[in-house]
């Protein structure tokens, strides 16, 4: 139906070779190098505002009701690239105002995803994962070959079922949309799409692009593995083109090792520990879900085909124990154990006080505390506003802490949230927030942290969305970003740590349970879009309501150890909080005396454990200390002639 080789060399126009759909190109780079190792053809390169390919007929590409296509792209980009980084795209997103893609591929939380759109901004999406851990599959600095399957019509014998591939292997699935497609005549665009009611291409994906494909019909997975494996020939040896990586985290917690490789298809992989084969590993990938300490040791793999073998970098695994004294972490400004009372425990002086609010009152009053927290006692919050379709009443318990300095985020202020939740089982309601700073709740200005919304008292909602977590995070303009977790995740009736780390330039990430949570976009662009997110007059801190104690919510939770700092936390650091509770029954502190632990790897090599703080050597013990500016923990030293000496500043 279409195919733009993107190999031109100089000029404007980007050729479609197939059907004539030619586009055009803007602030695009040119005669970059392709995917093919055999084939010199080139590609296109596309970064930063309005770099993209356009002016594609929307009218003569579109699918619309019960029907099927394709797509197919190589694509060559970053790890991290930033949420809706967009591949290609028919229509604009939901940034602002009403989406208009009828279908696009692009990445979200580090991961591919193909998605359609229905009414109300929904949408419908396969996102890349891989199967083994759990993790997103995304753009990792090597050409990666996507295809993504609409197959409404059960042509393939899966069922109505929406497919996403990476690399020849099925890496995500969705039902498509009940209703079907929604016509659209929206322009067709390469490389970038609006995000939403901006005029710029804004949605730029920062790499390199090559031999774009639609079909008006469903690939095959044969086809798909047929056309990945001729990018490679009959006689090309394995090569690596993305080593492994060093792992560190904590027993009981997940470790993955992955390696990219390219070569004459099939590949055979088969990781090793110590030199050693490890049976049944024998894919791309390698997850270990519950480390034991045992398993801290030196891994590679072997990849093959007909050709040859070639074997990986060896790189370490670092499983540290659950800490056995309460994590100290540096910039912690806010720490609520909820035993027995409101006391900032920090004693930077940030107290909550008990509100009670009716329909005609509104008054301090005493907070409730269950005995079984998640560490001692925690705090229980209740809002009744009635049934669907209320508010039809008032009787909501909460906490305020007022405005404080330590809680206000600017614009460009690092931060992280962590807390213990326990929601009741099956919970499927709205979003009351855990903790905000926004009137109202999710997509609002301000910080807002909660459950994912299923139905409510304000809404009719079915609860398609029930039972997860909620983050947004947005500024006096609107300008930020809104996700749900996974459905289902923490409302189990259990205890479920959440950490949201917010990094003013990379955006906002999650840990569920110690882990790297996954999270699907609702609304806006990138944490990292936001400008100041405090209002004015700025709104108090909030844990169980909004600021007005008015959300139009019914819901409860228990809440236990609310912590904040002025920073963002590492993944190890985010992973230390959960692991001391869970694992000892251990809160955090604040950081005061640091101190590095040793851990030996071999008879030549130590590795240096610490908190926090920055790595410092010295040629003598009362010599001058310099910065290792490159060392983060853990940090690995081999032995040498000369003697050194290491410490913490902090």
């Amino acid at each position: 139906m279409a195919y733009w080789r993107l190999g031109e060399t100089s000029g404007t126009v980007a050729h479609d070779y197939v059907g004539g759909h030619d586009g055009a190109y803007f602030k695009a780079t040119l005669n970059q190098p392709g995917y093919s190792v055999v084939d010199s053809d080139t590609a296109v390169a596309f970064s930063g505002l309005n770099s993209y390919v356009g002016n594609i007929s929307g009218t003569e590409i579109n699918f619309s009701g019960h029907t099927n296509f394709s797509l197919e792209v190589w694509v060559n980009g970053a790890a991290a690239a930033p949420d809706e980084s967009t591949i290609i795209a028919k229509g604009t997103g939901s940034s602002g105002t009403t989406a208009t893609e009828q279908f696009s591929i692009d990445v979200v939380g580090g991961g591919y995803r193909f998605f359609t759109r229905g009414g109300n901004n929904s949408f419908f999406d396969a996102v890349a994962t891989d199967p083994t851990s759990g993790l997103p599959v995304g753009p990792d600095g090597t050409w990666q070959h996507l295809v993504a399957v609409y197959d409404d019509l059960n042509t393939l014998g899966g069922g109505q079922m929406m497919y996403l591939y990476v690399n020849g292997e099925l890496k995500g699935t969705h039902a498509p949309r009940a209703a079907g497609l929604r016509p659209s005549t929206s322009p067709v665009s390469i490389g970038s799409k609006h995000l939403g009611n901006n005029p710029d291409y804004d949605g730029t994906f920062p790499g390199t692009i090559d031999e774009v494909t639609v079909y008006n019909y469903a690939l095959s997975a044969a086809s798909i593995q047929a056309h990945y494996a001729a990018a490679y020939g009959s006689s090309l040896a394995p090569l690596i083109n993305k080593q492994p990586v060093p792992v560190t985290n904590y027993v009981s917690l997940p470790a993955s090792f992955s390696v990219g490789a390219i070569g004459t298809i099939p590949l055979t992989y088969q990781w090793k520990k110590g030199g050693v084969d490890i049976a049944g590993a024998t894919g791309s990938s390698y997850t270990i879900n519950s480390l034991a300490l045992s398993d801290a040791g030196n891994y590679s793999v072997a990849v093959g085909n007909s050709i040859g073998t070639t074997n990986s970098a060896t790189v370490s695994l670092t499983v540290l124990p659950a800490p056995t004294s309460a994590p100290a972490i540096s910039g912690l400004v806010l720490h609520l154990p909820f035993d027995n009372n409101l006391t900032d425990a920090t004693g930077r002086g940030n107290n909550g006080t008990a509100i009670h609010t009716t329909t005609t009152t509104s008054n301090a009053a005493t907070a409730t505390f269950v005995t079984d927290g998640k560490l001692g006692q925690a705090l229980h919050y209740s809002s009744d506003m009635g049934a669907y379709p209320g508010p039809t009443t008032t009787n909501n318990n909460y906490v305020t802490l007022g405005v404080r300095p330590d809680l206000q985020f600017s614009s460009n202020v690092n931060f992280t949230v962590a807390y213990w939740i326990r929601l009741p089982a099956n919970y499927i309601g709205g979003d009351l927030p855990f903790f905000t700073d926004t009137v109202g709740s999710t997509f609002g200005s301000g910080y807002v942290f909660a459950p994912s919304y299923g139905a409510g008292a304000t809404s009719a909602n079915t609860g398609k969305d029930a039972g997860g977590w909620a983050a947004s995070f947005y500024d006096t303009a609107g300008n930020g970003v809104g996700v749900y977790g996974d459905i289902g995740s923490i409302n189990d009736g259990g205890w479920h740590h959440l950490v949201h780390v917010i990094n003013r330039t990379s955006g906002m990430v999650t840990y569920l349970d110690g882990v790297l949570a996954h999270s699907r976009k609702q609304a806006g662009t990138s944490a990292s879009a936001a400008g100041n997110v405090d209002s004015t007059p700025p709104n108090p801190a909030t844990i169980g309501q909004d600021p007005n104690g008015t959300y139009g919510e019914t819901g409860s939770a228990d809440i236990d150890d609310l912590g904040v700092w002025r920073r963002a936390l590492t993944p190890l650091e985010a992973a230390s909080v959960y692991m001391a509770a869970s694992a000892n029954g251990l809160s955090f502190t604040t950081s005061t005396a640091i101190s590095i632990s040793i851990q030996t790897i071999s008879s030549s090599q130590v590795r240096l454990i610490w908190p926090a703080g920055t790595l410092q050597a010295a040629d003598r013990l009362d010599g001058t200390y310099t910065d290792i500016s490159s060392a983060t923990s853990p940090f690995t030293v081999t032995s040498s002639a000369a003697t050194k000496f290491y410490r913490v500043r902090q």
